[in-house]
């Protein structure tokens, strides 16, 4: 799908068109969504300039993603997309921009671009340049990571206060669930794969801002660099966020699993314990199982019971002693 974004009473003001239509001469920003074929051949040959495809966004080099031909600065980047479906991935985004207009290639819905829409309609007068409103993009951008890594925060928080949970003394109430360390498990290495990407994202953002600061600092504007001073000051700080919440990571990661241990080493406990405790009445059990010729005890009368009592006391005895030792 192309939305084409013109300049309309001073207000970027978007239109859905179609290769059969002709595109506007005043065309600003040009919006790709999942184009086919045909609509990229029809915007290459209406702005005399290569659309890539999505098999050359998806390559990683840094010659293949920040490249200038043609007067126009072609720069891709990462972002995550579908988190709000909680389903987040990594999805590609790809700039066009020369002085005159801007085109953005992307294969998913963000919600970045969303936000962005709200943006134009409270400071229309911000968005008159291809070049202001390529780091209103980057800004839309870091915005919607900032609140992923809140929302992830958020989360963090949650699962550290199931983790470390102190259970309630029968006294206070009913007793509550225990935690599923299991579940708290794969929700932290889900939050650190969502970390990674987003890693990603900023490390691509920082990239194209530099990459623009020395490819276009002769003709863009001066509000643009300071808005893109900005930015660069968010995304590092975002950057420095992230790091200390791969660190909670580790740490909540470490202790589940220490956790796990400890829940381990008590179902053993037990096991091991129960195995002592059975073991002198099987004993005497086995010893009196032999029926030997020559055991007197096999003529009592009163065998039978004693030795029913002898392996009742076998068991307890052990017992009493790790209870005294502090083992139970």
């Amino acid at each position: 799908m192309i939305t084409c974004y013109t300049l309309v009473n001073g207000m970027l003001t978007p239109k859905t068109i179609t290769p059969d239509e002709p595109l506007p001469q005043d065309a600003l920003w040009i919006d790709l969504l999942s184009p086919t074929d045909e609509e990229e051949q029809f915007l290459e040959k209406s702005l005399a300039v290569n659309i890539p495809t999505r098999e050359e966004m998806a390559e990683i080099e840094e010659s293949s993603r920040l490249y200038e031909s043609e007067r126009a600065l072609h720069m891709t980047t990462t972002v995550v997309s579908g988190f709000s479906e909680q389903q987040p991935t990594g999805s590609v985004l790809n700039f066009v921009l020369t002085p005159d207009w801007l085109v953005t290639v992307r294969y998913a819905e963000l919600s970045a671009f969303h936000a962005f829409r709200t943006k134009l309609s409270q400071h229309p007068g911000l968005h008159k340049r291809s070049d202001t409103i390529f780091i209103s993009l980057l800004d839309s951008l870091v915005d919607r990571i900032a609140d992923i890594l809140e929302s992830v925060q958020a989360h963090h928080n949650r699962l550290a206060n199931a983790i470390f949970r102190e259970p309630k003394p029968d006294e206070e109430g009913p007793k509550e669930p225990k935690s599923d360390l299991q579940s708290i498990l794969k929700q932290l290495g889900r939050s650190s794969l969502l970390l990674a990407r987003l890693s990603d994202s900023l490390l691509g953002i920082n990239r194209l801002l530099s990459y623009l600061h020395r490819a276009a600092s002769e003709w863009i504007c001066r509000e643009a660099k300071a808005w893109m001073k900005t930015v660069e000051r968010d995304s590092r700080s975002l950057g420095d966020y992230q790091n200390r919440m791969n660190n909670e990571i580790s740490f909540l990661l470490d202790a589940t699993l220490g956790l796990i241990n400890i829940e381990q080493n008590g179902i053993i406990k037990v096991f091991s314990i129960a195995a002592v405790l059975f073991l002198p009445p099987t004993l005497v059990g086995t010893v009196y199982g032999m029926n030997f010729e020559n055991m007197p005890e096999l003529g009592w009368h009163f065998g039978y019971p004693l030795a029913l009592v002898g392996m009742v006391v076998s068991a307890i005895i052990p017992y009493a002693w790790f209870k005294f030792r502090g083992w139970l």
